[in-house]
């Protein structure tokens, strides 16, 4: 795992993180997050860090990259919030950071940005392989006979 549930606190308010969490509805003067959805958000977040870097990087990094970290964050708390809010009304700066996480992870995977990890030596060949061949093959064919009258 990329975060922790103490990571995430230090993002997120712990009110935010018992409104966003508390499925319960007889739990509504709750002070507690409820952990097991917390660590749902901080799953989905690194799995979806690994989908994106699992052709670059040997997955999971180590040691994890703070770049990383910031990014699991965002994607954790994105997760909760679409827990709770219609995606049409999601608010604007945490769809923001959400769509410049997404961004930020597709440079890393394309080798646009560097976050300091080696990546696979498998993964250096075949980009330089894609790279050599370059434009379409076409083939050519004389013309068609008509065989049809021998036996």
């Amino acid at each position: 795992m990329y975060i922790s549930r103490s990571d995430l606190e230090k993002a997120i308010s712990r009110a935010e993180l018992v409104q966003l969490t508390q499925d319960d509805i007889h739990h509504y003067d709750a002070t507690e997050p409820d952990w097991l959805v917390v660590d749902m958000a901080i799953t989905e977040a690194c799995e979806l860090v690994d989908g994106y870097l699992m052709g670059r990087y040997s997955v999971p990094l180590e040691p994890v990259p703070s770049l990383i970290g910031t990014i699991s964050r965002t994607l954790a708390r994105h997760w909760l919030h679409s827990r709770r809010i219609n995606t049409a009304e999601f608010p604007k700066p945490l769809q923001q950071a959400y769509d410049n996480a997404i961004k930020l992870l597709e440079q890393i995977r394309d080798g646009k940005v560097h976050i300091g990890v080696k990546a696979l030596e498998a993964d250096k060949q075949a980009t330089e392989r894609l790279q050599a061949e370059r434009g379409a093959y076409h083939i050519r064919a004389g013309m068609k006979h008509d065989w049809s009258g021998y036996p």
